[in-house]
């Protein structure tokens, strides 16, 4: 049986966690590629996209063999605002794709409208492993953020001072992490 070419995962990644690692392995076991789309490729330094593009690449490919990044197909997208129009924007700038996984029911809405069929991805361990979650224990100093992130994303956060960075974002009057 031939394995389908490209699979489409759209995430932020701020930060990337265990879900989305989980994810984007599932992903390679089923295809030859996976187009990994860094959403809001323009935003950092906000209380929901504290990293920026070049940070959050960064923290996925550290958790990638070399075979694996091989495979994968990085594209930052940046945001239009418009949600009538964004699924032409992401297709805009990616290659030509067999599928499209998401959890998210905005994406699944969005590209359905579009006649396109989004599969999810059975969760892992969800509620803990958002981003915002993570974010929010950073912001606190609460160390337990680290086991929810793959090891080599724990060490580059630390590397660029992330948890401090947060801190001072959210002292600087951001109502959410």
């Amino acid at each position: 049986m031939k394995m389908p070419k490209r699979a489409l995962f759209v995430g932020r990644f701020q930060p990337f966690h265990h879900g989305h690692f989980y994810a984007i392995k599932k992903l390679l076991k089923k295809f030859k590629e996976v187009v990994v789309v860094i959403g809001s490729s323009e935003d950092s330094f906000s209380p929901e996209n504290p990293f920026t593009c070049g940070e959050r690449l960064e923290m996925i490919r550290v958790c990638f063999n070399q075979a694996d990044l091989s495979r994968l197909i990085f594209v930052p997208v940046p945001d239009v605002n418009d949600n009538r129009v964004w699924v032409d924007h992401v297709f805009m700038h990616i290659p030509t794709i067999d599928a499209v996984y998401s959890n998210n029911q905005l994406v699944k809405m969005l590209f359905s409208k579009h006649g396109i069929l989004v599969s999810t991805i059975e969760f892992f361990d969800r509620g803990p492993k958002e981003g915002s979650h993570v974010r929010r224990l950073m912001a606190d100093g609460d160390r337990s953020w680290t086991k929810h992130v793959p090891k080599n994303v724990v060490e580059y956060l630390d590397a660029v001072e992330a948890e401090q960075r947060i801190k001072k974002i959210v002292r600087m009057g951001a109502r959410h992490v």
